[in-house]
This record gives C-alpha cells, sequence and structure tokens, in this order.
C-alpha cells in the first residue's frame, strides 16, 4: 500500500452515527435489549443517559438484574420517578428469584405506574420460590383484574386470594397461570370468564386451596353453560376440578391427569388436537382410565391428532382392560389422521388401546409407538410383533415404532 494511500486511510473521520439517530429509533433500538443492558447505555454520555428512561419495554431480571433489596427499590422508584409520565409502558416483566426482604408495596407500585400510563399490552410477574409469604402476595394489585389493555398476562409463584368482586380483562388473549394459588375453583372460574376472548390458556400446574370434591365441579343442570368461546389452545392440570365446559371451544387441548379423578367431558366440537398425559403419582388403581379416556373419544367428534402419554409405574397399577364400545367413536370413524402414544410397556391394556384405534380409524395415515425406555428389547420384540399383524381399517396406515 502506498505512503498516500495509508494516510488517506489514517485520516478518515469516524463518526458515531449511531448517537446520531432520533430518540425514537435510539428508544425502539434499545427495546430489544434487557433493561440492565438498556440502562448501561446511560454511561456512554448525556446524549445516551435518559433514552433508557424513554423504553417501552421494561425487563427486570432478579438474577442478573438485582443483586439486593436496596437495588430493588432503587430501580422501581427510578422508574418511577424519572420515566416522562406521558410515555406509557408498553410491557413489564419482573422476575424476583429472591424475595427476602422484598415488599410487595414496592412492586404495586410499580405496576400500578404501569397500569396508570395507560397502554400497558403485557405484564409478567414471577416471584421467588419457596412460594412467597402470605404477607406478600395477597396485596397483589387487584387493578390487574380490571385492566383494559392487557393483551398476555403471565403470573408465576403468587396467591390469589382476594380477587375482586368482578374480573373484566377484555382485552386478554395469552394467559399462564403458573403455581398460582385460588381460594377455590369458584374463583378461577370467575378469573377466566372475566378474560371473554382468551385464547391461549396454560394452567398446568396451578394449584387450588382448598381441594374440592370433583362431584362438585360438573356442568351446571340448568340455565346457560358459560365457556371461552375464542380459545384456541389450552394446558390444564386437571385435578383441579375446573369444569371443563369451560374449553369445551379450544381446538388444541393438552391435559395432566395426576391421579384417578372422574371429571365430567362437554362436548368438544372444535377440538382437533388432543393431548393427555396420565401420571399415577400417588400409586393408585385407575379403575376408571379408559372409560374416561373413550368418553373424551366420543366427545370430540373433529378430533385429528391424538397423543396419549403415560407415566413409568409399576406392573400392576392397573386393575382392568379395555373394553371395546358398542358404538365406535366419530372422529375415529371419519377424522383422525395420526396417533402417538408415548411410554407404552406393552401391557394388555395399551395394546388393546393401539389395536382397537388402527382396527377402527378409517382415515388414519401415522400410528407411532414409543416404548417405554425401561423395558428389555425382547418386551420391545414382541410389543411390535403383535403390533404389525394387527388389522388397519386404513389402508395408508404406517406403523413408526421405536
Amino acid at each position: 500500500m502506498s505512503t498516500s494511500s495509508s494516510h488517506h486511510h489514517r485520516s478518515i473521520r469516524m463518526e458515531d452515527r449511531i448517537s446520531s439517530l432520533p430518540d425514537s429509533i435510539l428508544s425502539h433500538i434499545l427495546s430489544f435489549l434487557p433493561t440492565k443492558s438498556s440502562t448501561a447505555t446511560s454511561i456512554l454520555s448525556k446524549r445516551w443517559k435518559p433514552l433508557w428512561l424513554s423504553v417501552l419495554d421494561l425487563h427486570f431480571n432478579g438474577k442478573s438484574f438485582f443483586n439486593n433489596y436496596i437495588t430493588i427499590r432503587h430501580v422501581l422508584y427510578l422508574v418511577m420517578l424519572s420515566r416522562d409520565v406521558s410515555l406509557p409502558i408498553r410491557s413489564l416483566s419482573l422476575c424476583l428469584e429472591d424475595c427476602n426482604g422484598v415488599n410487595i408495596n414496592d412492586i404495586n407500585r410499580l405496576v400500578n405506574v404501569a397500569l396508570n400510563r395507560g397502554g400497558i399490552q403485557t405484564l409478567e410477574l414471577i416471584m421467588c420460590l419457596p412460594w412467597p409469604n402470605d404477607h406478600l402476595v395477597n396485596k397483589l394489585n387487584i387493578n390487574i383484574f380490571n385492566c383494559k389493555t392487557l393483551t398476555v398476562l403471565k403470573l408465576k409463584n403468587l396467591r390469589l386470594i382476594d380477587l375482586p368482586h368482578q374480573v373484566h380483562i377484555p382485552l386478554l388473549k395469552i394467559l399462564h397461570l403458573i403455581r398460582v394459588m385460588f381460594k377455590d375453583y369458584k374463583e378461577i372460574i370467575k378469573f377466566l370468564l372475566g378474560c371473554p376472548i382468551l385464547e391461549d390458556l396454560q394452567t398446568l400446574i396451578t394449584c387450588l386451596i382448598p381441594f374440592v370434591n370433583p362431584l362438585l365441579c360438573t356442568i351446571p343442570s340448568g340455565g346457560s353453560i358459560q365457556y371461552l368461546p375464542n380459545l384456541v389452545r389450552a394446558g390444564i392440570f386437571a385435578n383441579l376440578n375446573i369444569p371443563f365446559f369451560l374449553f369445551s371451544g379450544a381446538q388444541i387441548l393438552r391435559i395432566n391427569l395426576m391421579f384417578p379423578l372422574y371429571i365430567q367431558v362437554p362436548i368438544f366440537h372444535n377440538l382437533i388436537h388432543l393431548e393427555i398425559f396420565f401420571c399415577n403419582f400417588r400409586g393408585k388403581p385407575w379403575d376408571e382410565k379408559w372409560k374416561w379416556m373413550l368418553e373424551m373419544l366420543q366427545h370430540s367428534p373433529n378430533l385429528q391428532h391424538l397423543t396419549l402419554r403415560q407415566e413409568l409405574i409399576e406392573d400392576g397399577i392397573y386393575t382392568n382392560n379395555w373394553q371395546d364400545p358398542e358404538t365406535i367413536p366419530k372422529c375415529l370413524s371419519s377424522q383422525l389422521r395420526t396417533c402417538l402414544l408415548k411410554e407404552w410397556r406393552g401391557r394388555k391394556c395399551e395394546l388393546q388401546f393401539a389395536e382397537y384405534v388402527m382396527q377402527n380409524s378409517k382415515v388414519l395415515r401415522t400410528m407411532i409407538v414409543q416404548s417405554a425406555s425401561s423395558i428389555d428389547s425382547n418386551a420391545k420384540h414382541q410389543m411390535l410383533r403383535k403390533l404389525a399383524v394387527c388389522p388397519r381399517s386404513s389402508s395408508s396406515c404406517k406403523l413408526i415404532f421405536h
């Protein structure tokens, strides 16, 4: 490279083009960063110092952001007092992995700021484990449950003991309740029915206080039955005893059953994808398991995809076998395309169910059987041999075994 060329490259002026961008663009860029990172830009220059306060999305992570209670309070007040009051908080995510010394009033103040600014769409509150003390969670801001702008609400490790008299979150589409405790199942029903356009519901490990008799959670005998008409997908921890009629409009349904209970089954006219996980952690016999499974099939006339998973449990836990019903469920005779059976161990009842599906599903394309990893190769071979010779109603059905 010539001397003149080298001198030319050294004389090129290095411009800070990013800092010259308008505030609105810089704030938009910062919105993609964790709040810890966007806050750190305030040390770059006077130009950058106030920019993070105009970010519409605030994400505080306890592991990477908060070191102690003083820092938490300092940050909360900084957000409350320093932000332009005309700017909304579009998204607020607060994750506390250590709640020692945390005052719920500080959290409520921050939530209040987000709600009062107007325009908040996403709120995520993740508290620490073990479960927070009553004094921390019983005062959770009740204004959340009548927010007119929320579209996404995610709560984890909280107790909602005293809900307001009326819950109304008219725009909420996504609701995740993970280890959230309610006073009783009626409170959960009130909460869910207060979200009229809900599309995505996840309550896989939500708990109730106290546990109630399953017979109390049945479809009402008179009057109109309310349900969530816009529900697309739902993940349900069924032992909550929440009446299933709430989810009767769902298209995708995942159900966890952790011990034998009878839950009244409504008709799922829109259900296309059903996944059921039987997990018998108490070791009780499931006398009604297959009867309930058949009832689900009979009440899901448009079901196209079925997944059935079982926990690995000891032999002898099941006291009954599958019995072919007199009437073939409509979904088997005209709709079911795929069937996935997980953790199969070759029990008689399991083989009977798999054979029944293949023998009666006229449009079945794929039957997948995943054997449990705990069984030996000889048991797997015997299971495959029995399934391979089973007649199939659908000529295009492919058996996949592994």
